[in-house]
């Protein structure tokens, strides 16, 4: 039975970036660093099978000790089996995220719901699937083959979605709930990507959305920016894209500090993966997600002081009364 308590609390980190690497290392071994880089996020699919230059930037980052726990983008979790009742996967992929999951002790790992593959073509996206049992089954089955795989605990992610290509049977929380319990997996939750899905489909305020998800099976959190106003070249125009290449918005660090007011989690991501700022920017945006943690432990205090220990899925209205956007 999964169970987040039983897993590391690893604390704040960064996602690791190649052009940033040596920056962060040298930060995470300063005096400055003050609980702000305690572990740090790697792409596995980055970090498989390297050789000559790569692989000795990857094995300064090993003798540095910090702790790395790996996000994957292309295990396509979303994807049927070409045949029913067997997973989808590509073994290749598999087999070197095993291996190198096991150099690193990696404590759990995690991808997107979404579908990066279909058969052996890869779509080089992270495509929306739909809300629906049958996909439901179809993520459970490859979750849980995964998870028998590596030995190790797998999250899911909430992704954020621009369109929907099947008329959905469920909201997107009852379809994340239904996951976590068929598969009995964690959750890594982005609240980015809720305020993404809240302002685009105008579906629910990010508050309510949190009160609708199962929130003790909450490991990880991601947070990033996103670029207001973008239009393509097509002429397509979307209210918010989800870039995490922009500074943190207040409304994201409002829902994070929602989040973290109701329950606690085990390790705080700041994920940015282009326009990288000088290292000095992100380190100021991790003191303010540090900050909200603070806030955010004293308010969940308080709550229980006053209204005596709540669980993470049954709310006082009163309590948690929140604003959409």
């Amino acid at each position: 039975m999964f169970d987040k308590d039983k897993l590391i609390k690893p604390g704040l980190g960064l996602g690791l970036r190649r052009g940033l690497t040596d920056e962060t290392l040298e930060f995470y071994k300063s005096p400055d660093n003050t609980g702000l880089i305690e572990w740090l996020e790697i792409v596995p699919e980055n970090y498989i099978k390297l050789g000559g230059v790569k692989a000795k930037k990857f094995q300064t980052v090993l003798d540095s000790k910090i702790k790395l726990i790996p996000h994957g983008v292309n295990l396509s979790i979303g994807t049927a089996p070409e045949k029913p009742g067997q997973p989808s996967y590509d073994p290749y992929l598999i087999d070197a995220c095993k291996e190198l999951f096991q150099e690193i002790d990696a404590p759990w790992f995690s991808d997107h719901l979404s579908c990066t593959r279909v058969g052996d073509i890869y779509l080089q996206n992270l495509l929306p699937i739909p809300f629906t049992q049958e996909t439901v089954n179809v993520v459970s089955d490859n979750v849980k083959f995964l998870q028998d795989t590596m030995q190790i605990p797998f999250l899911i992610e909430n992704p954020s979605f621009y369109s929907t290509i099947i008329e959905p049977e469920m909201t997107e929380a009852q379809f994340i709930n239904s996951i976590l319990e068929q598969a009995d997996c964690g959750l890594l939750l982005d609240v980015n990507n809720i305020y993404v899905n809240a302002t685009n489909h105008n579906c629910y305020s990010p508050v309510e959305f949190l009160e609708q998800l199962k929130l003790d099976r909450v490991v990880q959190v991601h947070i990033a920016g996103h670029l207001q106003g973008y239009r393509s070249h097509t002429g397509h125009s979307i209210e918010i894209l989800d870039t995490h290449g922009q500074a943190i918005s207040q409304e994201v660090y409002t829902i994070l500090e929602e989040l973290l007011a109701r329950t606690t989690v085990n390790a705080i991501l700041l994920e940015r993966d282009s326009n990288f700022p000088a290292l000095r920017e992100l380190v100021e945006e991790l003191k303010t997600i540090k900050n909200v943690i603070a806030r955010s432990n004293a308010t969940r205090q308080t709550r229980k002081e006053k209204y005596g220990t709540l669980s993470d899925t049954t709310r006082n209205p009163q309590v948690y009364a929140g604003t959409g956007n």
